[in-house]
C-alpha cells in the first residue's frame, strides 16, 4: 500500500462523525461500515482486519492473564506492518500501560517489576520512576494528574471518557493530517468504536467498570487491562 494512494470515494460515503460524547447514535451502522470498507483493495482490507483485531482485543475477558495479553500484543506488533496503524495501537497501549500504573499505585501494591504488567516504550520508564506522582511523563502526557484524581475519587464515567477524549483527539488530529488518504479510514473505524463504546455506557456500567478495577488490582492484575 503505497503513501499516495488517495481514497476519495470511500471517505466521502462516509457521514460525518460528532465527538463521541455528543453523539446520539452512530451516524453509520455496522453492516453499512463494511460495506463502504468493502471498497478497499485487498491489501487494505487485511490492515483493516489486524486493526479490527486489535479493537476486539481491547475487549478481553476478565479471565485473561497478563502474560496472555502481553503475549497477543507481542504477536499482532509482528503482524503489523503498516506504520501509521502500529503508531495507533502503540499510543493506546502507552495510555493503557500508563493506567496500570496508577491503579497498581492507587492500590498500595508493590512496583510490579520483572513481570509483563505493561507493554510498550514506557514500562522501564515507569519502574525507574515509580514515586513520581506522574511518573516523570506529564509533558509528554498532561493528561495524567487528571486520570490519577478521577481514579482516587472513584469517578469511573469521568475517567473512561478522559481517557477515551485523549485517544480521540489523536485520531482527529491523523484524520485532519491525512485527507482523503488510509489513514484516515483507519481513524474513522477507531473513532466509530470508540462512539459504540460510549453509547453503551450508563452508570450503572460505570459503576461496574469500577469495581472490575478494584478486583484486577486486588488479584494482582490477573487481567493487565
Amino acid at each position: 500500500m503505497g503513501t499516495s494512494k488517495y481514497y476519495y470515494t470511500l471517505i466521502a460515503s462516509l457521514p460525518y462523525m460528532p465527538v463521541f460524547y455528543r453523539a446520539k447514535r452512530l451516524p453509520i451502522n455496522r453492516q453499512r461500515l463494511d460495506e463502504r470498507l468493502s471498497m478497499l483493495e485487498s491489501d487494505d482490507r487485511s490492515v483493516i482486519s489486524l486493526a479490527e483485531e486489535f479493537i476486539e482485543w481491547q475487549r478481553q475477558p476478565v479471565d485473561q492473564t497478563n502474560v496472555e495479553l502481553a503475549r497477543f500484543y507481542r504477536r499482532l506488533m509482528t503482524e503489523v506492518t503498516q506504520p501509521n496503524l502500529r503508531e495507533m495501537i502503540e499510543y493506546r497501549m502507552d495510555q493503557r500501560t500508563i493506567m496500570v500504573g496508577l491503579r497498581y499505585r492507587q492500590r498500595g501494591l508493590p512496583l510490579p517489576r520483572g513481570s509483563d504488567w505493561g507493554v510498550g516504550r514506557w514500562v522501564q520508564h515507569i519502574e525507574f520512576h515509580w514515586e513520581h506522582p506522574d511518573f516523570r511523563l506529564g509533558s509528554a502526557y498532561p493528561w495524567i494528574a487528571d486520570a490519577r484524581r478521577l481514579l482516587e475519587s472513584g469517578k469511573a464515567l469521568e475517567l473512561e471518557k478522559l481517557l477515551m477524549n485523549r485517544v480521540w483527539n489523536y485520531l482527529a488530529r491523523i484524520s485532519e493530517s491525512k485527507t482523503f488518504q488510509f489513514e484516515s479510514v483507519l481513524a474513522y473505524l477507531f473513532r466509530w468504536d470508540i462512539t459504540q463504546r460510549w453509547l453503551l455506557y450508563s452508570r450503572q456500567r460505570a459503576r461496574e467498570r469500577l469495581s472490575e478495577i478494584k478486583l484486577e488490582t486486588l488479584g494482582n492484575f490477573q487481567q493487565l487491562f
